[in-house]
């Protein structure tokens, strides 16, 4: 296989999987959502999606040939992920957009920001969605993340080198098949370079801690762009991390919104705060399930509006709209929206507009 003249950057992110825990036999909906938060594009053609611990280092010698009875391992086109754009992967289109979409791709490629369906089901372009390449999964065609408890991944490979790197991982419910290269590849890995010795991978130390389990309708969301926990050198990584040591139990069961990152400034702009004087206190408590107090300060008196907003950018409710005197203030919001009704578990923004500046935090509402 020749080399790829242009790598993945780190660091993309798995932000969001939909699976289906009642049957993983027939066409799902079932969907990983990618998201990249680095300023500059990234070439998607060196990276596989990976739902096995086990074969997945083992493509530098080509094609797996037999991968274990619903995992999988699936390459990326020749596609660019732009700066803040979300892919989100699913396992049939037909069926994703089904159960997703009432308007079919253009409601999915409608979604504020800019987002790239694919699929593993290759049936070819015509339906505008373009197939992932497989690379040994099995049954063909089957994302198969159904299970309740399962792990999934994205690895890079420079085309060749002896190692695969790992970009992002995360495991829900259970760590059992995190990747473990210490222990699974004692001698190494011979890639496709021109001698025949092995390299070794880095000791991960697959200490991760899993993310809830999601039942039948939800899935799960990462919260923060952050990391928690993950070991950032001496790993096997892209750049030195550890991706087995990230602590993946602060992401959310919530409703499922593939295609809109509330990680990314898509929707609900994200200006930086400047030298206006106001300020935005972390929310508190963040996540929360029936109230979060809001603080903020004002450095002189004025007009002060503070909105919630969802991902996709649109106003849930209005805390405060007056003017207020100069000092430190609390709004509260006990989760319901403009009508009164409760709004769905899932990522939301905060925006405090103030004297012509706009300060914004990210709050997580759980059930």
């Amino acid at each position: 296989m020749a080399a790829f003249a242009v790598p993945a950057r780190a660091h993309l992110l798995i932000t969001e999987v939909g699976y289906d825990p009642v049957d993983e036999t027939a066409p799902t909906a079932e969907f990983v959502e990618i998201l990249n938060p680095d300023p500059v594009a990234v070439a998607l053609g060196n990276v596989w999606l990976a739902g096995d611990e086990d074969a997945y280092p083992y493509l530098v010698n080509g094609p797996v040939a037999s991968i274990t009875l619903n995992n999988f391992l699936y390459r990326f086109p020749a596609v660019t992920l732009e700066p803040n754009a979300v892919a989100v992967v699913c396992q049939d289109s037909d069926a994703f957009l089904a159960e997703h979409f009432v308007g079919g791709l253009d409601a999915f490629l409608d979604r504020p920001g800019t987002q790239i369906l694919f699929e593993v089901t290759q049936d070819g372009p015509g339906d505008g969605v373009p197939d992932l390449i497989h690379y040994g999964s099995n049954p063909s065609g089957t994302l198969s993340m159904a299970n309740n408890g399962e792990c999934v991944g994205l690895v890079t490979w420079d085309g060749a080198s002896d190692r695969v790197s790992d970009l992002d991982w995360v495991c829900w419910l259970t760590t059992t098949f995190i990747p473990n290269k210490d222990v699974d590849y004692p001698l190494g890995i011979d890639g496709p370079d021109a001698n025949s010795d092995a390299s070794w991978f880095a000791e991960d130390r697959a200490n991760g801690a899993p993310a809830p389990d999601a039942a039948q309708g939800s899935s799960i969301h990462r919260t923060s762009l952050a990391e928690p926990g993950e070991a950032t050198s001496g790993g096997n990584g892209a750049i030195g991390h550890d991706e087995t040591s990230e602590n993946w139990s602060s992401w959310v069961v919530a409703d499922e919104s593939p295609g809109v990152s509330g990680l990314s400034t898509v929707g609900v702009p994200l200006p930086s705060p400047g030298s206006s004087g106001l300020a935005l206190a972390p929310t508190a408590p963040n996540p929360f399930r029936s109230a979060v107090r809001i603080d903020y300060t004002l450095p002189v008196p004025g007009r002060v509006r503070i909105t919630i907003h969802d991902v996709s950018g649109r106003t849930v409710a209005t805390l405060v709209d007056a003017a207020e005197s100069a000092g430190t203030h609390a709004a509260y919001w006990n989760g319901r929206d403009a009508t009164g009704r409760p709004a769905p578990a899932g990522l939301y923004v905060v925006r405090l507009d103030s004297g012509g500046a706009t300060l914004t935090r990210r709050i997580t509402r759980i059930r």
